[in-house]
């Protein structure tokens, strides 16, 4: 029996550092949460010990080798299972240190007069 694909189910990026769902792209072309937006996919390894180049193509990124040719994006992550556990302690304590740092600074409302001869300029 066929089950027919819904509309929007088709294909659904996740993000390779948290799992949620990809909204927007980093500056590798890798669809990523918002929050994870100037986070980088750095130092992967394939199996040979070379590293991993991350490149975008028809289909979305995936991973060049120099000995070992073109890998899918999800099995080079899948090589890599050390590197989910670094970027989700970096992301922890970048957390962390931002709910203890912030405070919200009161604002001060400042009022401004425009005349008649500086409303070009305003707007």
């Amino acid at each position: 029996m066929r089950i027919p694909k819904r509309y929007g189910q088709s294909k659904i990026d996740n993000c390779p550092f948290c799992g949620k769902q990809a909204i927007t792209e980093n500056k590798q072309c890798i669809p990523v949460c918002s929050s994870h937006k100037n986070y980088y996919l750095e130092n992967l390894k394939c199996l040979c010990g070379e590293l991993l180049d991350v490149k975008k193509g028809k289909y979305g990124p995936y991973f060049q080798c120099i000995k070992c040719g073109n890998m899918n994006f999800r099995k080079g992550l899948e090589i890599n299972p050390d590197f989910n556990k670094k970027q989700s302690e970096k992301v922890k304590k970048k957390q962390t240190q931002f709910k203890k740092t912030y405070k919200p600074e009161k604002e001060t409302k400042k009022e401004i007069v425009i005349r008649s001869d500086e409303l070009d300029f305003y707007f």
